[in-house]
Parts: structure tokens; sequence; C-alpha cells
């Protein structure tokens, strides 16, 4: 319990400074560009936990697996927003031309995203680890898509 409740504070805290960032304007497209990278940091994180315990790599424990994928879900709700900014397709980015010419497909990605996310954290919830492999295993593809049509 006292793990969880440090989990959340440190959740709230980075949630609230990222949510800041990104419900203003960005000043510079450098900005935005830095803004996602850290989110897909966290992102890449906390899913490289889930992966090793899916993986078998690390021991399965339910409330770490549960607590992980609930941070997945928050912070792959928050890019977004960055990822269109004007000029932030340039720069020091891995983000390709196609985003912004495939505006609605990439939408559409980034949706699929939040959607597989959402649905890892209920099902992780429920601790059914066969169920929660498969989750998985339709959340990292929901990311591959993606990098694979919208990553350098």
């Amino acid at each position: 319990m006292k793990r969880l409740s440090a989990v959340l504070v440190v959740m709230t805290i980075v949630v609230s400074v990222l949510m800041g960032s990104a419900w203003g304007q960005f000043a510079k497209p450098e900005e935005a560009i830095a803004y996602r990278q850290a989110v897909m940091v966290l992102i890449g994180q906390h899913f490289g936990r889930l992966a090793a315990m899916v993986k078998g790599d690390r021991d399965y424990d339910l409330d770490e697996f549960a607590n992980n994928a609930a941070l997945v879900e928050t912070f792959a709700g928050l890019p977004w927003e960055a990822f269109m900014e004007p000029g932030s397709d340039k720069g020091d980015t891995s983000l390709k031309p196609e985003a912004f010419k495939n505006k609605d497909t990439f939408e559409q990605a980034a949706q699929a995203l939040e959607n597989e996310t959402s649905q890892l954290a209920i099902v992780a919830e429920g601790g059914d680890l066969p169920a929660i492999k498969e989750q998985f295993g339709r959340t990292a593809q929901s990311c591959k898509n993606c990098h694979s049509a919208y990553r350098k």
C-alpha cells in the first residue's frame, strides 16, 4: 500500500508537470519536440517493465504490473498535441513528415494506442496472466504500427 501511494504521488507530479506544458502553447517547435520525446521515454520505461514481466525476464507482480499499465495508459494520452505543433517535424526529431501529410491516419494510430493502453490497464487489474499477455501483444502492435509508419 505504501508503494502504491508513492507511485501515485510520483505519477501525479509527473503528469501535472507534463500536462501543464502541453496545455500551454509551445513557444518554439523545439519545446514540442522535447515534450513529446520526454513522454515517449516515460512510456518506453514503463512499457519495458511490463514487457519484462510478460516475457518472464522479471517475476510477475500483479500490483506492479497494474501500476505500470495505469501509468502507460495515462502517458499515452499526452504527446499528441505536441506532434502536430507547426514546425515540429523539423530539427532533432524522429517524426517522419508523413505524420503531417497524413494527419487523419496519424491521429487514428494515436487513438489506437490510447484504446489499447486503456484496455491493457483494465485487463491488468483482473490479474489473468494469459489475458494480460494477449492484450500486451495488441498494445505492443499498436506501438509498432505507428512507429513503422511515422518514426524515422
